[in-house]
């Protein structure tokens, strides 16, 4: 009882004094009333939610604000504590009633940092083309106003949207363009982190020397800076990333060492503590050097696990899943590597799921397949995804020189109108000599015109005797794959099934055999279509049955001879009658010699095949599930020889993955 009355009285007491803080009462207007509650919401001693609640106050009197450009003042100052608090629903309400008001009071420098907060809202969240695009208009508007201080930050900005989606080569050029207005400034904060961007664009790009000495001249920076601060820790371990890269691990373990011994970094910086922790047991793994690693990782991933580093303790883990590894331990390894997956997957880190699924694919042989094919698919997203973005970012930037153009030619249109009515003048005396100029210019045109037909004729005639010479030879050779993938393939099949057949003399059975006497009579049609061929265009091409159901036909008949079930996927966006008949007849014919492979070798129960349109390609991939084969005892036939002829054909690529006892999986690629 007396442990409850002594919990009320302290709720009464907290009561009266968060009452007295939070409600003023003799405010001398309501200026000062809003002055109060964003003071007191910047007060971390409150807890969120009564934070929250001073802001909310705050904008409610605020709007009974008379003057518009008041009003704008604070809205803009309650959305950027708003975005403080990570409170996204009413700093993007609210931040978007400043812009609309900025715009319809031309206040450029409201709306100029609107717009900042607002991109970096976006890059927060993580929408790389957003915050670009906001970046970019603020940046126009400061460099309109020529605060080359915020016009120079908003490059920086710009800047390093561009490294986050791997344009390293456009975000150097912007880097650049930034340190050029922050340089005579002496921002040295900014400029620090405009060269740890560049040092860490020419890390990416393998360019390791650049880098270090790009860090180096950040580091230069970093003493200037007033104040307490972490960078010099931060740049060291970027240096030491950077010779981890390199191989030099013996350099980045002194860089991470040295980081290490910064005053109280693990309490001033905790995420920064346990990072170098991790680096400096990985690159001493690296070394062989095994005294206290296990502990370090370890330490290093407790830290993480504290403050939910994510992205961090995915990269802990990968270490240690090659730790393991290298002690034998692949149980343990396996596991952390699975751990890495779904951690990544659950937060979209892209960039450890991508390693975590190839070490999944060693460790794991009974889904190697499954995980190689998620890391293909991913990657070529996250590619696809990129460029789209850095596509944007280019049209961005193209509007931008754009608007900056069409001021400049505002600015100078005085002197345009000089410079028109000089020209007029000249005109006038230049007419004459334009004309006899233009008269003498179209016959020399005309001679030259009359060259180059002439040497086009030539080099038309050269190729067609080229083409002649070749011309035998090439049939040959098509005619032989013909034979062997088409007749020689339904011969063999037709042969097999009449062998089972001989056995039987029942009704059904001596129907059968007058089926398969039927398809000899067929084959013989086939071989008669080829000695036709060169007359004209193939059985395929001209056929009235779609490519679909010819497809479905050639599956039916293979199936039919081991009884394996297929399935048959096509891509509607394909419009098989726009493709030219020697494309199609190819992939019909790869289509049958795989199928025949299957029948003769592969055992399988169940086959896959589809076309389909990827990075505006046409793939062809066929699968099954058999006995498989060791791809690096076995040589290649003359069937796949056969197959990669025939892709060669149409400049298209081969893959061909398969593994003992789990199937095999044929990929054909044809660039539109």
């Amino acid at each position: 009882m007396t442990y409850f009355l002594s919990h009320i009285y302290l709720i009464i007491i907290f009561l009266f004094f968060h009452t007295s803080v939070v409600t003023p009462t003799h405010f001398q207007n309501d200026k000062d009333s809003i002055e109060i509650y964003l003071r007191d919401a910047k007060n971390s001693e409150f807890d969120l939610d009564t934070r929250k609640e001073f802001l909310a106050k705050a904008y409610s009197l605020n709007l009974e604000q008379g003057i518009d450009s008041i009003r704008n003042k604070y809205l803009l100052k309650i959305s950027f504590r708003f975005y403080a608090l990570n409170d996204s629903l009413n700093f993007r309400r609210i931040n978007k009633e400043s812009i609309l008001l900025s715009e319809q009071l031309r206040d450029s420098s409201s709306l100029a940092a609107n717009y900042w907060d607002l991109a970096g809202f976006y890059s927060r969240n993580g929408i790389k083309d957003s915050a670009y695009y906001v970046y970019s208009r603020a940046q126009k508007i400061y460099g309109g106003m020529g605060n080359d201080n915020f016009e120079g930050r908003m490059l920086l900005g710009m800047a390093i949207m561009q490294s986050d989606v791997k344009d390293f080569t456009g975000s150097e050029i912007t880097t650049i363009k930034a340190i050029s207005k922050l340089k005579p400034l002496k921002d040295y904060r900014s400029l620090y982190r405009c060269y740890n961007n560049l040092a860490i664009g020419f890390n990416n790009l393998e360019e390791y020397d650049e880098s270090i000495e790009n860090h180096l001249i950040a580091l230069d920076y970093q003493k200037k800076i007033k104040g307490k601060n972490t960078f010099e820790a931060t740049t060291l371990n970027n240096i030491g990333v950077v010779y981890k890269n390199k191989g030099d691990y013996q350099n980045a373990v002194l860089n991470y060492r040295l980081a290490l011994k910064t005053p109280n970094l693990k309490s001033r910086n905790t995420k920064l503590y346990a990072m170098l922790l991790d680096n400096l047991a990985y690159c001493e793994f690296k070394m062989n050097i095994h005294f206290d690693l296990k502990e370090r990782f370890y330490e290093s991933l407790k830290i993480r696990d504290s403050i939910n580093d994510f992205m961090g303790i995915a990269m802990n883990k990968l270490h240690l899943a090659e730790y393991y590894i290298s002690i034998k331990d692949s149980a343990k390894a396996k596991q952390f590597a699975f751990e890495v997956s779904e951690l990544s997957e659950k937060t979209q880190n892209y960039r450890e799921l991508l390693p975590s699924l190839l070490l999944l694919s060693k460790l794991d042989t009974k889904n190697s397949a499954k995980y190689i094919d998620k890391y293909v698919r991913l990657n070529d997203s996250l590619n696809r995804q990129e460029r789209t973005i850095r596509n944007k970012f280019a049209r961005i930037q193209f509007q931008t020189d754009e608007f900056i153009v069409k001021n400049k030619k505002l600015s100078q249109a005085n002197e345009t109108i000089l410079i028109v009515s000089i020209l007029t003048i000249l005109f006038g005396v230049l007419l004459y000599i334009i004309r006899s100029q233009r008269v003498r210019n179209k016959n020399l045109l005309l001679e030259k015109e009359q060259q180059k037909a002439n040497e086009d004729i030539y080099n038309l005639m050269i190729v067609q005797q080229n083409k002649l010479d070749e011309g035998s030879k090439i049939e040959k050779k098509r005619i032989s794959e013909e034979l062997h993938d088409g007749v020689l393939g339904k011969l063999f099949g037709t042969r097999l099934i009449l062998g089972n057949l001989n056995a039987n003399t029942d009704k059904e059975t001596v129907q059968k055999r007058e089926k398969y006497i039927n398809d000899l009579q067929e084959i013989e049609e086939e071989i008669r279509n080829v000695s036709h061929e060169l007359k004209g265009d193939s059985k395929i091409v001209n056929s009235n049955i779609g490519y679909e159901t010819l497809i479905e036909n050639l599956l039916l008949d293979q199936s039919a001879i081991t009884y394996f079930n297929f399935e048959f996927k096509n891509d509607k966006n394909i419009l098989w009658t726009e493709k030219e008949g020697q494309l199609k007849m190819n992939l019909y014919r790869i289509i049958q010699e795989a199928t025949q492979n299957i029948n003769k070798y592969a055992k399988a129960k169940n086959v896959y095949v589809e076309f389909s349109i990827e990075n505006e390609q046409l793939v062809l991939v066929i699968k099954d599930d058999g006995v498989g084969f060791n791809q690096l005892s076995k040589t290649n036939g003359i069937g796949l020889q056969n197959i990669k002829s025939r892709a060669e054909k149409f400049n298209g690529k081969v893959e061909l993955i398969s593994v003992l006892n789990q199937g095999t999986s044929l990929k054909i690629i044809i660039p539109n």
